[in-house]
């Protein structure tokens, strides 16, 4: 049985390097892009839940006081850092893109793009609804 995970990044890392084949940094920039999508649809989640009082998780990070860099510090613990180890240990660490492109076929689709495009829409509309809901 096929593991949609390893399939979606198969078609992140084939469709990436296709289109822009001179990039040296690729692995950077695909890595940074999913996982910032993947930690977006989490924001998503974890506000929804907490508008309908499922489920609360705030984690403050003081680095600075009134700074936005606590913001995005907070941001990418709660967040972001699950699917930067994930994504990390289970695509990039030791090459392990190149035998999972060799197990898993490679479709031509743009599948990556949707997700990402779909992530930014939601995550902006659901930041509108929240912020209008809650006043």
């Amino acid at each position: 049985m096929k593991n949609i995970y390893y399939n979606f990044w198969v078609n992140v890392i084939v469709n990436g390097r296709r289109n822009q084949p001179e990039r040296t940094d690729w692995k950077v920039s695909l890595f940074i892009l999913i996982t910032m999508c993947n930690s977006l649809n989490l924001f998503v989640i974890m506000l929804w839940l907490k508008y309908f009082k499922f489920f609360s998780y705030d984690v403050n990070i003081d680095f600075m006081p009134e700074t936005i860099i606590n913001g995005a510090l907070s941001y990418i613990v709660k967040f972001a850092s699950p699917f930067i180890l994930l994504n990390y240990f289970l695509i990039f660490h030791k090459d392990r893109y190149k035998m999972l492109i060799e197990k898993y076929s490679q479709k031509k689709g743009k599948f990556p793009l949707t997700y990402c495009l779909l992530s930014i829409f939601t995550g902006f509309l659901s930041l509108i609804l929240y912020s209008l809901l809650t006043r």
